[in-house]
């Protein structure tokens, strides 16, 4: 399994305060302007989920959506700093097996 080092610092990383439906993440409300919202959200901490190493999929087949937000949970100032500059796999671990086996077909009735 090929992995790399987290070179982003953790305050960088952090979703999207909508989701893809425009959906606020913190007070669940369409188009959301409240204050509230926006400041909890330039000061929340993020960090790489560790059970699902930020590919947002648990399982050796990686069918099993992780409850993460898109790769990202929100951390602790400690947990941000421990989860800074860990190693990290580049691909899941599903995909470093081929998930079929092709093989040659025997050629028939060829000289």
């Amino acid at each position: 399994m090929t992995v790399q080092t987290l070179q982003a610092t953790v305050p960088a990383l952090r979703p999207l305060r909508f989701n893809f439906a425009q959906v606020c993440i913190w007070c669940e409300t369409r188009w959301c302007e409240l204050p509230r919202c926006i400041a909890m959200h330039e000061r929340s901490l993020w960090a790489v989920c560790d059970q699902c190493d930020g590919f947002g999929s648990l399982g050796d087949d990686g069918m099993t959506a992780c409850m993460c937000t898109h790769g990202l949970i929100e951390a602790t100032p400690a947990s941000a700093a421990k989860a800074d500059g860990r190693a990290l796999p580049v691909r899941p671990p599903y995909l470093d097996e081929p998930r079929f086996v092709v093989n040659a077909r025997p050629s028939v009735g060829r000289s």
